[in-house]
């Protein structure tokens, strides 16, 4: 387990300490079924209060055979931290599981704590790109890839799949996280939390200005990422579940039942500041 992972946990068990958090209403599984033609599918954890977390379930071999292992109506009725401690767990399945409780206890305890979570002025989690700039990601976002080059930005992206590595137009895809060190901006997926590798990828993006930690999966209390640097946590929040499990079912994306979301370092007071207000 990444130190990351692990100050989560410890954070979502000082939350589950010091107030009573809702059960565990429903757990949405997908079997990944990664094709050129449809949306990245999602995993989705919902409590009773109808707080849901997310987690990322397209990344390949080492999600497969996940519905299978879980079996979703077992979680039913069981507290959030025990499947929150998941994220411990030695493979990429377990920690799809943990970080998907993780993301829907902090979304309980962010409205329980009225923390404002300020909708993303952009699908970048608030960068803003110019002349100049080296945009990196780690982690392929198409979509951004593109709004990146429309402004003539160069772009390096650092992907496991090796069939996506090379280079063209401005975008340069490989596997070397050093690449990395010439870029003034950084992109990272959220997945890097279920891959286990979040610690090092963020040792390669202390020269940044900016490092935005973005996508579905990113519902989780911002505080160890900001400690390492992040200067912008981009999350979604989950506006209505049943439409959302009916989305995943058609292979449709998540626009129409969630809603981006950003928090900042300078404006975001602290968990375990909020916990004590709530203890």
């Amino acid at each position: 387990m990444t130190w990351v992972s692990a100050e989560l946990l410890a954070l979502a068990e000082s939350l589950n300490d010091s107030v009573q958090l809702p059960n565990v209403k429903r757990v949405y599984i997908p079997e990944p079924s990664v094709t050129a033609d449809k949306d990245p599918d999602f995993g989705l954890i919902e409590l009773d209060d109808g707080s849901c977390g997310l987690f990322y379930a397209w990344l390949g071999d080492s999600q497969t055979g996940i519905s299978r292992r879980f079996a979703a109506a077992e979680f039913i009725d069981v507290q959030a931290i025990t499947l929150a401690r998941y994220i411990s767990g030695l493979d990429d399945m377990a920690r799809s599981i943990g970080l998907a409780a993780i993301n829907a206890m902090a979304q309980h305890f962010f409205a329980r704590a009225n923390v404002v979570l300020s909708n993303s002025p952009n699908s970048m989690g608030g960068l803003d790109l110019h002349p100049g700039d080296r945009l990196g990601m780690i982690g392929n976002f198409p979509s951004l890839v593109r709004q990146a080059r429309a402004c003539a930005v160069p772009v390096i992206v650092v992907e496991r799949k090796s069939h996506l590595f090379g280079e063209q137009a401005g975008v340069r895809i490989s596997d070397d996280p050093e690449s990395l060190s010439s870029c003034n901006k950084i992109i990272c997926t959220a997945s890097t939390l279920i891959n286990d590798t979040v610690d090092d990828m963020l040792g390669y993006c202390k020269q940044a200005a900016q490092v935005a930690m973005i996508g579905p999966s990113a519902g989780f209390f911002p505080d160890p990422l900001f400690q390492r640097g992040v200067t912008v946590v981009g999350g979604s929040r989950v506006i209505n579940a049943d439409e959302f499990i009916a989305s995943q079912a058609r292979g449709r994306g998540l626009r129409d039942c969630t809603r981006r979301y950003s928090l900042l370092p300078a404006t975001y007071p602290g968990t375990v500041h909020l916990i004590r207000l709530l203890g």
